[in-house]
């Protein structure tokens, strides 16, 4: 393949859908990207269940534990306690390549072939209209694209249930996933207090998950073998690298891995270059294409853009959604067996309503706590380790923990900064993020409501863990999308404003971050950039 039309950064999520769009219009594509892959983990774990590896494979330790103990963790939780020895190439090399600081801020960053979207939680929420337009998105334009997304990749959920009314909506879904024990006792005893929860505010039903439970071309249906944090054995999770390697089939396409691209620059006559250095070589090397798609995540984007345009010392705002665990007994369940075959995702989603209309919303998803092991509660539990240890073993089957998402919304206290010291190219990127008093107040108000909540449900809380800012790993809001005409925001279209042909594909471009994760809206806005683009270049 000779020459391109269109250059994207980046081979995750936002990456590949944009990708797909445009290979789909007839344009020749590269995609340049760095790369890394699991090359020591995944091909060890045997095609079996959780409970069966845990009983029968002698070198379970080397992925569950990683041959430097790399999944051992010491201390408080931080960001990222679902990047399990298998996936731990997904952060490989990131502080080097990218190096970043901030204070009471712990981002994660990722260069590995898919992304951070390699070890997603799969959640998979649209957002409301709401929420779309807090965003900065186009309501009506992207629901096609949520659609053909869904098609794609495989989303399964419930459409009648209790979230119905603060959800996006979405018809091309495939049946649910089979709830765990924990799960349907929750569930079932919600149905009793139905009524009086939805005038409090609250509504819990089954989460959208792209998983299948059904195949879908060359992948398999879930296998609920309660391994889905360390092996996607039959590609039942959606990860970006599946589209990738679908993508590769085309002749119009090229991947270019161990390529770290540093900054671009638009030409007179009318191309973009992009500038970048072969990290096995060690070499710079330019390309150009008459247009550019920046889809190299929320804060790598923010990197390039800021470079290539000379703004150091400039804040651009950042939005990241906090996030808090609450750890939790179902002690209704005390007693009953844990089923083996379940998966490991989560289960059940509540959404809180705490203003009654819908824009404010306060999102926990409930997972039952087994195959991510009991040494990593250990540390956070009110007890000695050996007789916290013994306790927690016999209430295994019944731990669930609520991962609680708030939204988030810019402020002067939450900014990012390129400085001119450190990495490979002479600059850090700064992130500063703190919370006012009002919503810190919020937030343990909501915490204390679903505390309630739950308890209700017979899910009895041992632990509230506040995760440190950053957890979430969801980023955005750097160049948010906007029909005003203001530097450095992003055009409805995705073309980044005061530029010919470049564009924001990723979460840089959300003005605001729901109490939902982003990942399924990037990709659909991602392939609704990537529509545009194509049609623009073929006219």
């Amino acid at each position: 393949m000779t020459g391109s039309d269109v250059i994207v950064v980046g081979s995750g999520a936002s990456a590949v859908h944009a990708a797909v769009a445009l290979v789909d219009a007839g344009l020749r594509v590269t995609m340049l990207d760095v790369g890394h892959e699991d090359l020591t983990y995944e091909q060890m774990i045997p095609p079996a269940s959780f409970e069966e590896i845990r009983r029968t494979d002698a070198t379970q330790h080397r992925y569950f534990l990683g041959d430097r103990l790399e999944g051992v963790s010491i201390g408080s939780v931080g960001s990222g306690p679902q990047i399990t020895p298998p996936r731990s190439y997904v952060l490989q090399d990131s502080d080097r390549l990218a190096p970043k600081r901030g204070k009471h801020f712990d981002a994660l960053e990722s260069f590995a072939c898919g992304g951070l979207g390699r070890a997603w939680g799969a959640v998979a929420f649209p957002f409301n209209d709401v929420e779309l337009a807090r965003c900065g998105l186009p309501l009506t334009a992207l629901r096609d694209h949520y659609e053909a997304v869904a098609r794609r990749i495989g989303i399964s959920g419930r459409r009648d249930d209790d979230l119905q009314s603060l959800r996006g909506p979405l018809a091309a879904l495939q049946d649910p996933l089979q709830l765990d024990h924990n799960a349907m006792a929750i569930l079932n005893r919600y149905g009793t207090l139905r009524e009086g929860s939805r005038r409090q505010g609250f509504h819990l039903g089954q989460s959208f998950l792209a998983v299948l439970s059904r195949g879908l071309g060359e992948r398999e249906p879930n296998a609920y073998r309660d391994m889905d944090f360390w092996s996607n054995r039959g590609r039942s999770v959606y990860r970006p690298d599946i589209t990738l390697g679908e993508l590769r089939r085309h002749a119009g396409f090229a991947y270019r891995p161990g390529f770290l691209v540093t900054r671009f620059e638009e030409t007179t006559d009318g191309s973009v270059t992009v500038s970048g250095r072969r990290l096995g070589e060690g070499t710079d090397e330019r390309l150009s294409a008459r247009s550019l798609v920046l889809a190299a995540g929320s804060l790598g984007t923010t990197r390039i853009i800021l470079r290539s345009l000379g703004l150091y010392d400039h804040a651009v705002p950042f939005v990241c959604n906090p996030h808090t665990y609450l750890a939790c007994l179902n002690y209704r369940g005390l007693g009953t067996a844990h089923a083996e075959r379940c998966h490991s995702l989560a289960q059940l989603s509540a959404f809180y309503d705490p203003t009654r209309n819908g824009e404010h919303l306060v999102q926990a998803q409930m997972y039952s706590y087994r195959s991510l092991q009991l040494f990593r509660l250990l540390t956070g539990a009110p007890l000695p380790l050996r007789e916290g240890l013994r306790i927690m073993s016999l209430l295994a089957p019944h731990l669930v923990i609520w991962a609680v998402q708030h939204e988030d919304a810019p402020s002067a206290d939450k900014y990012c900064v390129l400085r001119r010291d450190g990495g490979l190219e002479g600059d850090t990127l700064e992130i500063n993020y703190a919370l006012s008093s009002e919503e810190r107040a919020r937030h343990e108000q909501d915490e204390k409501a679903i505390a309630r909540f739950v308890r209700r449900l017979g899910c009895m809380p041992l632990n509230r863990v506040r995760a440190p800012h950053g957890a979430s790993v969801h980023y955005a809001g750097q160049f948010p999308m906007t029909t005003q005409d203001t530097p450095l925001t992003t055009e409805p279209s995705g073309k980044l404003r005061g530029t010919r042909a470049v564009y924001v594909a990723d979460g840089a471009a959300f003005a605001y971050l729901p109490a939902k994760g982003p990942t399924f809206t990037l990709m659909a806005n991602a392939h609704r950039i990537g529509v545009g683009i194509g049609q623009s270049l073929r006219a």
